[in-house]
C-alpha cells in the first residue's frame, strides 16, 4: 500500500472483507433474526456472506458489512429492493428479512471491537450464469427483460444516497483518469485514453439530457443466476451493492459481460439483450445511441481500477491478472467493431430507424451507389428519384433533411410535413394513439367525430360531413365516382397538365405530359391562367373572364365526344400549371359556368390547403368559391397516410347508401390523432399568418435577383408558395428548361432542394413546410444566388 493513497481510495480499493467466526456468526444470526442451522461462507467481495440453511430446509444470507460501509448507503440498498418487491413481486430478488428488533438492518460490535452492519436476505439457488458456456440469445433477450423490470420498478424510487460515491459509476469514471499510467499494456492504455477523452468531449455533454433514476448497474455474469434445469433460464438477480443513480442506459452498457463471451458473440449478445430490454422499458433514440461508448467506459474503467489495484494493493491475495488481459481484449475488439457498426446493427435490432447524425460526420461512406443498386433489385429500374445524384436521406426534422453524413439540406419542396419533418407534437400524438388503439371505422370511437368535426367547422355550411381515406388519389377517386353517381353524368374538365393521383379513374384526369389528342375521350382540359405566359396578358382588362371563357370549349367539346358534364376537378393552387400568378375571379367564374351545365366542382386541396394560401385555411376559400367536394391528402397528417372528401349530407349519404362505401383503414385513429395534431399546430403556431409573411418576404429576397440574374423571368405565388420562372430571352419567353434541371441539381449541391414545374419543365417550384422562417428564406435565397453564378 503507498503512503499517499488518501482514506476514500483504501476503501475502494482494498476488499479487506470482516473476518467474523463462524461462531460469532451464527450468535449474530439467533439474536437478531432467529436463524439458525447449517452455515456456509460465500465469496464476497468486500462483505462476510454466510449461506443458512435452516431445519426446515429454507435458505438465507447472512451479510456482515465492510467496517467502511455507510450505513445510509446500506439502507439505500435494503430500501430498493423493498421497493422493487411492491412494485412488482414477480421479479426474482432476494427478499430483505425484519429482525427481532422489528428493524431490517443493526450494528453489532464484533469480539476486536470493529462496528459493522447487518442484515440478512432470502437466498436465491441456482448457478450464476458464469457457469454457462455460451449463453443463447434467448438467455440474453430473457436477461434483458428481467434488468428492464427491475428499472421499471425502480422509476419511482429514490433515496438521499442514490448518488453516493462509487468506484464503478460510469458517471464517474473520468476520475479515473490519473490512474490509467497504472496499465502496463501501452495499447491498451492508449486505447482507454482515448475512450475517456471521447467520453468527455461527446458522450457526458449528452448523458446530462438523458432520463436518470437509480438503477441496478452491475448484472454481471457472478450477478445472474440461472436455473440448470431450465434451458435459457434467468433465475434471479442478486447483488444490490452497485445500485446507483444513473442514466438508464448505462443499465444496458453495464449489464453486458463480454470478458466470458468469444468476440464471434459480442454482437448477438448485445443485440439480445438490448431487445430484451428495450421490450419491457423502450429505449430512447439519444439513448440506444451511446451504447457503445458506455460499454467502452465500463470496460475502461473496468481495466483501470484492475490496474491500479494491482499497483497499490499488491498485497491483496485475489488479484487475477487475467482479467487485466481480457479487460484489454474485450476494448479492442470492440474498437475493431467500430461504433457506427454496432449503433447501426442495435438500432435495427429494435427497430429504430437508421443512424443519420444531424451534424457532419465526413467519416462516414457515400452508399448511394450501393443504395441505387438495391432499389434496383427490389423497386425496379423505372421509379423516378429526384436529382441527377440522388440525396439518401434518413432523418428529417422541421424545414431540415439530413443525409446519412450528417449535411443539412434546407427542405424546400415537400408539402407533405406541412408543419415541418418530425414535429414534436405530431409525433407525441402519433405514439400516444397508437399505443391505444388502431382500429377501422365499423367501430366507434371518439377521435374521428372530434377531428370531422374539427375539419368542416370552418367549411361554408353545405360542407360538414367527411369520408376518410388513406392517401389524396383515393379521396380525389371517391369524389369523382360521387360527382358521377349524382349526375348519372362521366365527362369531366381538369386544367392542362394537371395531377390529381395514380387510381384509373383519377390517371385519366391527371394529363401531366399528355397531349390534348392523347387525352381520355372523356376528358377535357382548361389553359392555364397564366398572364405571364398566356394569350391574356397582365394589365389587359377582364382576365379572369377571358380565361374562364375556355370552360365553355371545354364542355363543348365533351359534347361533341358524346359526354355530359360530372364534374370539374381543380388543385386550387394550380401548381402544375407552373404556379401562375391567376386573376381573381378566376375560380368562381369557372365554378359558375360548371354549375350551369350540371357539373359539380371538385377542389382539390392537396398541395393548397391547410394555410397555404395565407389568408385563408383553403385555397378555394381564399378565391371565393363554394365547391360541392373538397379533397385532401398528403399533408393532412403530416406524413401518416390519410385522405379526406369533405361533402354535403345529401351526396354522401345517397351514395353511401347505394354503395356501401367504406376503407378499411380510412379515418383510423391514429390517422386522427395525426391530423388533430397538425390542426393544433397550424392553430397555435399561427402558421397561416407566418405563410402569407414569411411567402412573401421569400418572394421579395428572389425578386431582389432578378436584376443581376436575367434568366429570372417571373416570379410569383402566395402564401407559403413561389414559383421562379427561368427564361432565355424576356420577349419570346423562351423555355430555360434544362436550365432548371441543371439549377435543382446546384441547389441541392449548395444545401436547397426545390423541385422544377410547368408544362415546359422551365419554373422552379418552392413549396416549403409552414413552418418555414425568415431566416430559411435569407438560406434559400443566398443559395438561390451562388446556383445561378454557378449556372
Amino acid at each position: 500500500m503507498t503512503e499517499s493513497m488518501s482514506k476514500q481510495d483504501v476503501k475502494f480499493l482494498n476488499h479487506n472483507p470482516p473476518e467474523i467466526p463462524e461462531l460469532e456468526a451464527r450468535q449474530v444470526a439467533f439474536d437478531l433474526f432467529g436463524l439458525s442451522g447449517d452455515f456456509k461462507s460465500l465469496n464476497s467481495e468486500r462483505d462476510q456472506n454466510y449461506r443458512i440453511k435452516t431445519d426446515d430446509g429454507s435458505c438465507y444470507v447472512l451479510k456482515i458489512a465492510n467496517v467502511d460501509e455507510d450505513i445510509d448507503v446500506i439502507d439505500f440498498q435494503i430500501r430498493a429492493q423493498q421497493h422493487i418487491e411492491q412494485v412488482d413481486p414477480t421479479i426474482p430478488i432476494p427478499r430483505v428479512l425484519k429482525n427481532k428488533n422489528g428493524r431490517f438492518s443493526d450494528i453489532f460490535e464484533s469480539s476486536t471491537g470493529t462496528r459493522h452492519i447487518v442484515y440478512a436476505l432470502t437466498y436465491m439457488q441456482g448457478d450464476t450464469l458464469e457457469t454457462v458456456s455460451e449463453p443463447s440469445p434467448r438467455m440474453w433477450k430473457r436477461l434483458g427483460a428481467i434488468m428492464a423490470r427491475i428499472d421499471f420498478a425502480l422509476r419511482s424510487f429514490f433515496h438521499p444516497k442514490a448518488r453516493h460515491e462509487i468506484i464503478w459509476d460510469t458517471m464517474s469514471c473520468l476520475d479515473l483518469r490519473q490512474h490509467v499510467c497504472h496499465i502496463a499494456d501501452v495499447v491498451s492504455r492508449k486505447n482507454v485514453e482515448a475512450i475517456f477523452e471521447h467520453m468527455e468531449k461527446n458522450v457526458f455533454p449528452k448523458l446530462k439530457n438523458l432520463r436518470q433514476q437509480v438503477i441496478h448497474g452491475d448484472a454481471f455474469f457472478n450477478n445472474v443466476l440461472t436455473d440448470p434445469a431450465t434451458p435459457d433460464s434467468i433465475a434471479g438477480v442478486i447483488d444490490f451493492g452497485d445500485l446507483v443513480h444513473a442514466p438508464v442506459v448505462i443499465e444496458v452498457a453495464n449489464s453486458i459481460d463480454l470478458l466470458h463471451i468469444d468476440p464471434k458473440g459480442y454482437m448477438s449478445a448485445l443485440c439480445s439483450f438490448t431487445v430484451g430490454f428495450d421490450n419491457v422499458y423502450p429505449l430512447e433514440e439519444n439513448e440506444i445511441d451511446l451504447v457503445y461508448d458506455l460499454i467502452l467506459a465500463r470496460y475502461a474503467a473496468f481495466l483501470t481500477i484492475i490496474a491500479w489495484r494491482r499497483e497499490v494493493c499488491s498485497d491483496q491475495p485475489d488479484y487475477e491478472p487475467e482479467s487485466e488481459a481480457l479487460c484489454g481484449t474485450v476494448i479492442s475488439n470492440l474498437m475493431e467493431i467500430g461504433r457506427e457498426q454496432v449503433t447501426a446493427t442495435l438500432r435495427d435490432a429494435c427497430r429504430f430507424p437508421p443512424y443519420c447524425p444531424i451534424d457532419n460526420h465526413n467519416n462516414v461512406p457515400d452508399d448511394t451507389d450501393a443504395m441505387l443498386k438495391r432499389r434496383h433489385d427490389v423497386l425496379g429500374t423505372e421509379l423516378h428519384l429526384f436529382y441527377a445524384r440522388p440525396v439518401h436521406v434518413e432523418r428529417g426534422r422541421g424545414p431540415w433533411l439530413y443525409d446519412i453524413q450528417g449535411r443539412a439540406y434546407l427542405d424546400c419542396y415537400n408539402n407533405v410535413p406541412v408543419v415541418g419533418h418530425c414535429h414534436p407534437h405530431v409525433v407525441k400524438a402519433i405514439s400516444r394513439q397508437v399505443a391505444a388503439l388502431n382500429t377501422n371505422t365499423r367501430y366507434l370511437y371518439r377521435n374521428i367525430l372530434d377531428y370531422a368535426e374539427r375539419i368542416t367547422s370552418g367549411m361554408p355550411d353545405k360542407l360538414s360531413v367527411c369520408v376518410f381515406v388513406n392517401s389524396g388519389s383515393e379521396a380525389n377517386d371517391i369524389a369523382l365516382r360521387m360527382a358521377r353517381f349524382v349526375t348519372g353524368q362521366r365527362g369531366a374538365i381538369v386544367m392542362h397538365n394537371a395531377y390529381h393521383g395514380i387510381t384509373e379513374s383519377i390517371a385519366d384526369l391527371s394529363p401531366y405530359g399528355v397531349k390534348e389528342k392523347d387525352l381520355a375521350p372523356h376528358v377535357r382540359t382548361l389553359m392555364s391562367p397564366d398572364p405571364y405566359r398566356g394569350i391574356y396578358k397582365h394589365g389587359e382588362p377582364g382576365l379572369a373572364e377571358s380565361y374562364a371563357a375556355d370552360t365553355d370549349r371545354a364542355i363543348d367539346g365533351l359534347t361533341k365526344k358524346g359526354f355530359n358534364l360530372s364534374a370539374c376537378m381543380i388543385d386550387t393552387a394550380y401548381i402544375s400549371n407552373g404556379i401562375p400568378d391567376f386573376p381573381d375571379g378566376y375560380l368562381a367564374a369557372v365554378t359558375k359556368k360548371i354549375h350551369a351545365a350540371g357539373g359539380l366542382m371538385i377542389a382539390d386541396e392537396v398541395q393548397a390547403g391547410f394555410g397555404r394560401p395565407g389568408t385563408h385555411m383553403w385555397g378555394f376559400m381564399a378565391q371565393g368559391v363554394v365547391p360541392d367536394f373538397v379533397t385532401m391528402g398528403k399533408p393532412v397528417g403530416n406524413g401518416y397516410p390519410l385522405g379526406i372528401i369533405v361533402t354535403s349530407p345529401e351526396i354522401l349519404n345517397a351514395f353511401v347508401k347505394k354503395t356501401d362505401l367504406f376503407s378499411t383503414f380510412g379515418g383510423n385513429p391514429v390517422a386522427c390523432a395525426a391530423g388533430m395534431a397538425v390542426l393544433d399546430v397550424i392553430e397555435n403556431e399561427e402558421l397561416m399568418a407566418n405563410a402569407r409573411e414569411t411567402g412573401e418576404y421569400l418572394r421579395q429576397g428572389i425578386r431582389s435577383l432578378m436584376s443581376q440574374h436575367t434568366i429570372i423571368g417571373d416570379v410569383r405565388g402566395r402564401g407559403m408558395l413561389a414559383g421562379v420562372e427561368l427564361v432565355r430571352n424576356h420577349e419570346t419567353l423562351e423555355a430555360a428548361d434544362t436550365e432548371v434541371d441543371r439549377m435543382v441539381d446546384l441547389l441541392k449541391e449548395n444545401g436547397v432542394l426545390v423541385g422544377s414545374e410547368g408544362p415546359l419543365g422551365n419554373i422552379l417550384k418552392i413549396r416549403p413546410p409552414m413552418i418555414f422562417k425568415p431566416e430559411h428564406a435569407d438560406i434559400l435565397v443566398e443559395a438561390l444566388d451562388r446556383s445561378l453564378k454557378m449556372l
